[in-house]
């Protein structure tokens, strides 16, 4: 059997060439591909993130508390009752007097009045509850699972910042103050209502002083820029 030839004329020549250039052409565009892919996230963010220079400024805040809770019967008495966290009770700054009450898959919101926060003797957990009276009017089964919302501080005319801003969220936190020349100076505050967004903060602190933001300021190296 005699061996073939195998044909080079320029039609196989090209297809060779052909094939050879798809495989470069394939290896240059998934390395661009990689290279692009890769640059820099830091410059991506740059675009995005937002200036980090905060000006402390007063505003009326709110605090808010959402708990999951359930109806309960107590000597003949409907009461709704809710477990709080323990970091929570730190948001605790005003005692609420009433609270709103959802009852899950159920009949409208209601106000429950006679809210008492504390522990119950009869609860080794020593978990903390709010508590608070169904009025007579609202129909209610022991076991009914609700949302009970209270509001644990309210302030008028507060100084805030943003809680990005604060080293902590209760109590005593830290800001970092920068003055006209750009110097920088960890200062001792003392924090108040806070809402999720805004923390008040009641002493340390005057409206006009410009904090720092250090979750913004690690995506852009300290580059300070003020917002308006």
């Amino acid at each position: 059997m005699k061996p073939q030839r195998i044909g080079c004329g320029a039609s196989a020549i090209a297809a060779l060439f052909g094939l050879i250039g798809g495989f470069a052409c394939w290896a240059l565009l998934d390395s661009a591909q990689q290279k692009a892919s890769s640059v820099s996230v830091e410059g991506q963010r740059e675009n995005h993130v937002k200036p980090v220079l905060i000006a402390a400024r007063t505003a009326t805040v709110t605090s808010t508390l959402t708990m999951d809770g359930r109806v309960v019967k107590n000597s003949g008495r409907y009461l709704v009752r809710a477990t709080v966290a323990p970091a929570h009770l730190y948001r605790f700054i005003d005692s609420p007097r009433t609270a709103q009450v959802k009852i899950v898959d159920g009949p409208e919101p209601f106000t429950c009045a006679d809210v008492t926060i504390g522990t119950d003797p009869a609860d080794p957990s020593g978990d903390v509850y709010v508590s608070c009276t169904v009025p007579a009017s609202v129909k209610v089964f022991a076991g009914l699972p609700v949302k009970v919302a209270v509001r644990t501080g309210h302030a008028e005319n507060a100084v805030v910042v943003p809680i990005s801003a604060l080293s902590g969220t209760a109590g005593s936190a830290h800001v970092t103050v920068v003055d006209g020349d750009g110097r920088r100076t960890q200062r001792e505050v003392v924090v108040g209502v806070v809402n999720g967004v805004l923390a008040q903060v009641t002493h340390g602190l005057k409206a006009g002083e410009k904090v720092q933001d250090p979750v913004a300021d690690a995506f852009r190296g300290g580059d300070l820029k003020e917002i308006g």
